[in-house]
């Protein structure tokens, strides 16, 4: 199979109408598409990828008005912070109807809901009809793509079409936030922070720690999101700039702020990669807001930290 990149919505609905899956573009990353309804064209994501099976995926859906088809119980809190965010970057984990096939969610009993925004998507949404599942499309556990090009590095012959949006607006994952009660927990940080949705729903927001003993929705492996060469943190960052050039560099606080660390975070990382370094080295950048989501993927991305002592480099591997 050789894989095409399109510009044709009407080509990439039809792919998925008919059972197969197509590579789109979303405003936040390039998602690996297929019909949330058909376990058969579901199943095909977790096989390309070689996505883990316990691992749910998030469904797309073109509105609001269409959560109460796939979701039950359904806060209040969901409608006041959606009609602020969304469409945009965050994601709704709600008790699911039985409509939705268990392979979509690895078995739970809830279901991961997003309107995305970008207007490809949106356009295959309308035509097809029907939600639509779609994880980042990219081999399980690796960087995740921002533009068809990258998709295609990643999983060229395995699907047949790429759907071409340009380069993603924003870059990182949506925020994942799920409800009990009237408490309000963020399950992984993304693009819209827990600030800003404290402000909008008036709830406090808790951070729920990631458990690979309980995967309640997607972002919440340890590891994820890893370039192939070895990431490391590093207090002295400033050691390897001055070093041989067999030392890759990531150094997201040059940007001038977190909008735009953000937005080339899977950039540098992917391109850092190809370089053919030894290893990667890299630092926090400002651990709030935005910033919580940078450092997630960084932290799951990387392969442990080194430290330099009288000229002397020491890896230590997570």
């Amino acid at each position: 199979m050789k894989t095409k990149i399109i510009n044709s919505a009407d080509k990439a609905s039809g792919e998925i109408l008919k059972g197969g899956i197509v590579a789109l573009p979303t405003e936040t990353v390039y998602g690996l598409a297929a019909d949330a309804l058909n376990p058969g064209a579901v199943l095909k994501i977790y096989e390309t990828k070689k996505r883990p099976d316990f691992n749910p995926l998030i469904v797309h859906v073109s509105g609001i008005s269409e959560f109460e088809k796939y979701a039950v119980s359904i806060p209040n809190a969901v409608y006041k912070i959606a009609e602020k965010f969304s469409p945009g970057p965050v994601t709704y984990v709600l008790s699911k109807r039985n409509v939705i096939p268990d392979i979509v969610t690895a078995g739970i009993d809830t279901v991961a809901l997003r309107i995305p925004s970008h207007p490809l998507f949106r356009e295959v949404l309308e035509k097809c009809g029907r939600p639509i599942a779609a994880p980042s499309a990219n081999m399980f556990g690796r960087i995740s793509p921002t533009t068809a090009e990258d998709v295609l590095k990643e999983l060229n012959g395995k699907i047949e079409y790429i759907l071409d949006g340009g380069r993603c607006p924003i870059g990182i994952e949506s925020t994942v936030i799920s409800f009990e009660g009237e408490r309000i927990f963020v399950l992984r940080h993304g693009f819209v922070t827990k600030e800003e949705i404290e402000a909008v729903s008036g709830k406090e927001v808790t951070e729920i720690k990631e458990s690979a003993s309980k995967i309640s929705s997607p972002g919440m492996l340890k590891s994820h999101y890893a370039p192939l060469t070895p990431l490391y943190f590093t207090d002295n960052i400033e050691y390897f700039k001055n070093k041989e050039s067999s030392v890759g560099i990531i150094d997201l606080t040059v940007y001038g702020n977190l909008r735009e660390a953000a937005l080339n975070l899977f950039a540098d990382l992917r391109a850092a990669d190809e370089k053919g370094y030894d290893f990667i080295v890299t630092k926090y950048v400002e651990n709030k807001g935005l910033g919580r989501a940078v450092n997630d993927r960084l932290k799951k991305a990387s392969s442990g930290n080194v430290i330099i002592e009288r000229d002397k480099v020491t890896f230590l591997n997570k």
